[in-house]
């Protein structure tokens, strides 16, 4: 065996202190599988103490079941390996969480038949629940976030010298509340332990190599998608005791048909085949409850412009993500099939308010804007999806980014774009806006509006028959923004929930910075303000961001402000909105991000900026690895594709 590898044996009470001094005298490392007694932790923590070479692991049916579980298991189905314990020996295991090192799901999908049978098979399925376990665990104080990721990712790759996976993660949901239903819908027992308990916490999204695997409980991976990461030439260090061996070992383990394992994944464009054997589209739909509306208690603007004209009755079937998520609740929805989509809250409304959207609509909008980015990078074709509409751009005051970010968007998803100018139009005979976007929905179906006043947007939305996406307006809001910043931060960081936030410049003038703030306080996060007197956030986002329980903090300077910010998040003071220039040069040259300033910042902060900048940032920081905000301002088109694609029902 290996010498750079463990040993691993089963716990077993007493045999286990009998392996433990097997490693020590032939100075083996040893992994200890399947914790579960109160006497076995603490050998085990006493072998730790002494410097011997030992990991262990835990599963998740020993640290949340007892034998008092059996009365509702059931004496075949709870037959496992080792059996389930006392009340105190699991608090011995929560007592001793820190030498810990892993979580280990020891599944075993045996079917109900042989559980039930006369001679029961051993073992648990856990697969499919071990996470929610775990995620409730965190909701309950018990563990955190980065305990989870020790235990299932960084400690078992270095115990086992396997390669680091890149572009692979899981996304996870903290919030969501559900039960464990009687059966968890791939492993094949048909039956859980967990039936009927209560959980906080779901995974989402599950990305390997940069490909979506699963959405929403439903695999999209084709067969052969995923790899033997063993199979990868590997430089491991070699364990304690093994020097006479040289100083390192590769190892290199066959793969067997390697045409199949790396095959090309299927394109987004492309009908997946789930387990249910019927086609459903990519990525698939999702419709949330009544309940899991927006949080929000405002009016919603967003009003339904041609949802009847979607037929509800036609190619309709319950998706796998569907049928899972039934399993949560009473009630289980239909998704129509095909090439039309119907998404509720975003197909056929408006976008003129981060207020409008819901933490589920957004998980939507990110899994297909990632989808798209993937397809993108791989020049992937898919101009199929909103080929024959019409996009109508019109902007009455400049734009860069947003307006060109747009016309890519339809461009790439295979629509066209007709684009009106204020100073050729009639605007300047001084047709009103709401006459020029009523003319204007008779052209296209759909319009992008930027405004230079406030809430102009939101009146040319009320009379306008076509979805209206708001592209800025005035000092107010631009969702679209708020939109790719919030997705910018999940590609750059992995998470948006924990994080410290900081704004920075002229923050009474930045739409962009309003919406992010409100769109943030759907998550879990802490908001920091650096501006100077005059600029600083507006009462009413102050107040709504304190109303969602979420803690800001002033500062005076960026140097303050940097040295516990994970995101900071520059904007330009903006010289069109002040009236008084000696005022707006008062105002410039006071915040600005140097690279001496960059010092103070922790090595994986992320910079972001709506662009463009004028002075707030050295041009010298463009070659930091924390400056994001070119590849912000990228993302901002494939978020913008995806939202497109879900307001026309074309995804």
């Amino acid at each position: 065996w290996p010498r750079n590898l463990p040993i691993c044996a089963h716990a077993e009470g007493t045999t286990t202190a009998a392996v433990i001094l097997l490693a020590e005298l032939f100075q083996r490392s040893l992994h200890i599988c399947h914790v579960a007694r109160k006497s076995e932790i603490i050998v085990i923590r006493a072998a730790k103490e002494r410097g011997l070479q030992i990991t262990c692991e835990v599963a998740p049916h020993h640290l949340f079941l007892t034998t008092e579980d059996l009365v509702t298991i059931g004496s075949g189905c709870g037959q496992v390996k080792p059996p389930l314990v006392s009340k105190e020996d699991q608090q011995a295991l929560w007592d001793n969480l820190d030498i810990i090192d892993c979580f280990a799901t020891d599944h075993a999908p045996h079917t109900v038949q042989e559980k039930n049978g006369p001679n029961p098979p051993p073992g648990f399925p856990g697969l499919e629940t071990m996470l929610p376990l775990l995620l409730t665990a965190v909701n309950e104080g018990r563990l955190t976030i980065e305990d989870i990721v020790l235990r299932l990712h960084t400690n078992p790759r270095r115990i086992f010298n396997l390669p680091e996976q890149l572009n692979t993660y899981v996304e996870v949901d903290l919030d969501h509340k559900w039960v464990i239903p009687a059966a968890m819908p791939y492993t094949k027992s048909k039956w859980t332990p967990f039936a009927g308990r209560a959980v906080q916490g779901i995974v989402r999204r599950v990305v390997v190599n940069g490909e979506v695997a699963v959405v929403d409980g439903q695999v999209l991976a084709n067969p052969g998608q995923g790899r033997d990461v063993k199979s990868l030439s590997v430089t491991l260090p070699l364990a304690k005791g093994a020097e006479t061996l040289g100083t390192q070992l590769t190892v290199q383990i066959p793969v067997i048909g390697t045409t199949q394992l790396f095959s090309e994944p299927a394109s987004p464009r492309k009908n997946i085949t789930t387990h249910t054997d019927k086609p459903i589209p990519y990525p698939p739909p999702r419709t949330p409850k009544l309940s899991e509306s927006s949080p929000f208690s405002f009016v919603d603007v967003s009003r339904d412009i041609h949802a009847g004209h979607v037929d509800m009755q036609r190619h309709m079937h319950p998706t796998a993500a569907t049928q899972y998520m039934s399993g949560l609740s009473s009630s289980s929805s239909l998704q129509p099939v095909g090439f039309h989509h119907f998404t509720p809250g975003l197909t056929g409304h408006h976008v003129v308010s981060v207020m409008s959207f819901n933490k589920h609509q957004l998980s939507q909008i990110f899994n297909l804007a990632h989808n798209y980015k993937v397809a993108v990078s791989k020049d992937r074709p898919l101009d199929h999806v909103l080929k024959g509409k019409v996009l109508a751009s019109m902007f009455f005051e400049v734009s860069t980014r947003t307006s060109c970010s747009f016309t890519v968007a339809m461009q790439r998803l295979g629509g066209t774009v007709v684009q009106f100018n204020e100073i050729t139009s009639s605007a300047m005979k001084g047709e009103t806006l709401e006459d020029t976007v009523s003319m204007m929905a008779g052209y296209a179906d759909i319009i992008v509006i930027r405004h230079p006043k406030y809430g102009a947007v939101q009146a040319a939305s009320k009379i306008s028959r076509k979805p209206v996406v708001n592209a800025g307006d005035g000092i107010g809001e631009h969702p679209t923004q708020a939109l790719l910043d919030v997705f910018t931060i999940r590609e750059e960081i992995g998470t948006v929930n924990e994080l410290t936030i900081t704004f920075v410049g002229d923050l009474r003038n930045g739409r962009t910075v309003h919406s992010l703030a409100k769109l943030l306080t759907l998550y879990r996060v802490n908001l920091r303000y650096v501006s100077i007197p005059g600029l600083e956030m507006p009462e009413d986002i102050l107040n709504l961001v304190k109303s969602r329980g979420i803690r800001q903090d002033y500062f005076s300077n960026l140097e303050q402000a940097l040295p516990d910010t994970d995101v900071l998040y520059m904007t330009r003071i903006q010289k069109e909105r002040f009236e008084n220039m000696e005022e707006y040069n008062m105002a410039c040259n006071q915040m600005i991000l140097t690279p001496e300033l960059m010092t103070f910042a922790k090595k994986r902060m992320v910079v972001m900026h709506p662009l463009p900048r004028v002075f707030e940032i050295s041009p010298s920081i463009d070659t930091d690895p924390r400056a994001a905000y070119f590849r912000q301002a990228e993302n901002g088109m494939y978020v913008r594709m995806a939202l497109l694609a879900l307001i026309l029902g074309r995804c």
